[in-house]
């Protein structure tokens, strides 16, 4: 029986090693063809670029493996960049190959911001004289407002188009909470600062709705303003369709003037092949907005060593990063070499983060000032650029928003939950100690505050703040006393933060870009995008090791209350996040 043991372990701990050498080769591999270079593509004339945004949209192209793996599907799920789009477009709008955009669109999509970026590079693609045409079996509210730029909206005979107004929802969990007997501590600095809410309240505040109510209005005037102009329409009578719902279906959908004609994909292609000039039996000649980055440029280019760098700040900020939509301390050191490497002239810092902890966002904003003392530093808000993502952003040589940017959020909090009940009262666990002093065992999870402790954090928590409200007071040429006016929390809209002076201009990725080379004296430049992403082969390790898991990455994705939530509880004692999540609907 000894034996059997013994040749079983043996062989058991052989299969398990050669899993992993095997899983480790077939990594490998997976990394040597991702970073083997790609065949070009080559175009033949009236092509259709394909656009098609029924997949995620992130700040940048992403094909790491771990990270695009759909663990429902079993398959990868590619991401479309956000610079890749608007940058192809740009090109594709000299491409003498390229004859019109078919933009093809659903019920889910990218941030509002980040709609509004696309949607004006497909306007200046067809500055250049050529078609646009979009498409959808379904259109969301923002979907729509996307596809309206279109020279002709197209919508499925049976499907849906959501055209109701904008609903933010908030979740709640102080009752769930208490169920389980856990306690949170909150201290806040401004009257704003909601993120907390959620753990405190069964409903918003006042001031909660005031700011929410604010920029769901601001953004869908946008909107209104955006299809209106468009589709020779009012904003009254936008508004009307909207209260109604009356474009629901699609028959109300083209009698409202909303849509231009209800067909299948089918009879979509036959239009575009009409379009492009291609006989009958010729097939249609498309090309994806990901396949056309690999398309040599019609339009020569000179040479040069001259680089402008994107530096991507997309995520949560903590201490540490969990992947290229996390921002940890380590963006810092990006800052550093890019400000010693002398290719690069200047810098775009592409910012699309909530904020997070105090901490790591201040080591980060040191390196940003550093870095732009000596060559220019752009930053560019994405969807949502508050709090601690502001705070990364304020020693920027110019700041740029999109007109719906989310910024400001100019405040702190702190959180420690209180799990004394929790282990207590319904597990039945008992702690007790001993200190050598007073405070010795400030912020323990076990038991709730005690005055002086309250005390000692809320003078921690105002020194942040006070912080924060120097950094913007002395880059933003504005006294202590007004940015403590604008700020206590509050979030902006990016028109309204360029009124209130928080911001520089109203654009987007490509306008940043532009002026970047113009503060540094550029005529011709490459671009290089940091940081340099992760080797799947070191990711996997990390996994092996505990750092990051799949389920939790699918969850997070699945359900991003499960990540904020999270991200707050695990953000550190002191953090500057914006409000809460803004689902708009």
């Amino acid at each position: 029986m000894k034996g059997f043991f013994k040749y079983f372990l043996a062989s058991f701990l052989a299969v398990c090693v050669a899993l992993v050498v095997l899983t480790l080769i077939g990594l490998g591999s997976i990394t040597a063809l991702i970073s083997s270079k790609p065949d070009i593509v080559k175009l033949k004339p009236n092509t259709v670029l394909v656009l098609d945004l029924n997949r995620r949209v992130t700040e940048r192209s992403i094909d790491n493996p771990l990270e695009i793996f759909d663990y429902q599907s079993m398959g990868l799920e590619t991401t479309l960049g956000l610079y890749d789009i608007v940058h192809n477009l740009e090109r594709a709008s000299k491409d003498p190959n390229i004859d019109g955009v078919l933009v093809k669109t659903g019920l889910t999509g990218p941030g509002i911001s980040t709609i509004d970026e696309i949607r004006e590079s497909l306007a200046g693609f067809k500055k250049a004289g050529k078609f646009v045409i979009a498409y959808a079996e379904m259109y969301s509210q923002g979907s729509y407002y996307l596809a309206s730029v279109a020279d002709a909206v197209f919508l499925n005979p049976e499907g849906i188009l959501e055209f109701r107004g904008l609903r933010s929802d908030v979740m709640f969990f102080k009752k769930a909470l208490e169920k389980i007997g856990v306690d949170v501590q909150v201290i806040r600095e401004g009257r704003y600062k909601s993120a907390v809410e959620p753990f405190l309240q069964e409903s918003m505040s006042e001031y909660s709705k005031e700011q929410t109510m604010a920029y769901l209005q601001t953004v869908w005037t946008r909107m209104l303003t955006g299809i209106g102009e468009s589709r020779k329409k009012s904003v009254d009578e936008l508004n009307r369709l909207a209260d109604g719902w009356i474009a629901r279906t699609p028959d109300a959908a083209l009698k409202s003037g909303l849509v231009d004609s209800l067909l299948y994909e089918d009879q979509v292609n036959n239009i575009l092949q009409k379009k492009t000039g291609l006989g009958e039996s010729e097939k249609l000649r498309t090309v994806s907005i990901m396949n056309y980055t690999r398309a040599g440029s019609q339009v020569a280019q000179e040479y040069t060593p001259d680089r402008i760098a994107i530096i991507y700040g997309t995520g949560s900020i903590g201490m540490e990063s969990k992947g290229s939509q996390s921002i940890g301390t380590n963006l810092a050191e990006t800052f550093a070499k890019a400000r010693k490497d002398s290719k690069i002239k200047a810098i775009v810092f592409r910012i699309n983060s909530p904020g997070g902890s105090a901490l790591a966002s201040e080591i980060i904003r040191r390196e940003v000032e550093l870095t732009a003392a000596v060559k220019p530093v752009i930053v560019s808000m994405g969807d949502v650029a508050g709090s601690g993502g502001y705070w990364i952003a304020t020693p920027g040589t110019r700041i740029v928003a999109g007109y719906t940017s989310l910024t400001g959020s100019i405040g702190a909090f702190g959180l420690i939950p209180n799990l004394q009940k929790l282990l207590t009262d319904k597990i039945g666990i008992t702690f007790d100690g001993v200190e050598t002093n007073k405070l010795a065992g400030s912020g323990s999870l076990f038991r709730p505050m005690t005055d002086v402790e309250k005390a000692v954090f809320d003078d921690q928590l105002t020194q942040t703040y006070d912080h924060f409200l120097e950094h913007v007071s002395k880059t933003r040429k504005m006294t202590f006393q007004e940015v403590d006016a604008i700020g206590q929390g509050r979030i902006w809209a990016g028109v309204t933060a360029k009124e209130k002076g928080l911001i520089d201009e109203i654009g987007g990725i490509q306008q940043a870009i532009e002026l970047a080379a113009t503060e540094a004296g550029l005529k011709t430049w490459r671009i290089r995008e940091l940081p340099v992403l992760k080797n799947p082969l070191n990711e996997l390790i990390n996994q092996f090791s505990g750092k990051s898991s799949p389920a939790e990455s699918m969850l997070a994705r699945e359900i991003p209350a499960i990540r904020e939530i999270k991200d707050i509880m695990l953000g550190g004692k002191i953090q500057a996040r914006v409000p809460f999540r803004i689902d708009i609907n």
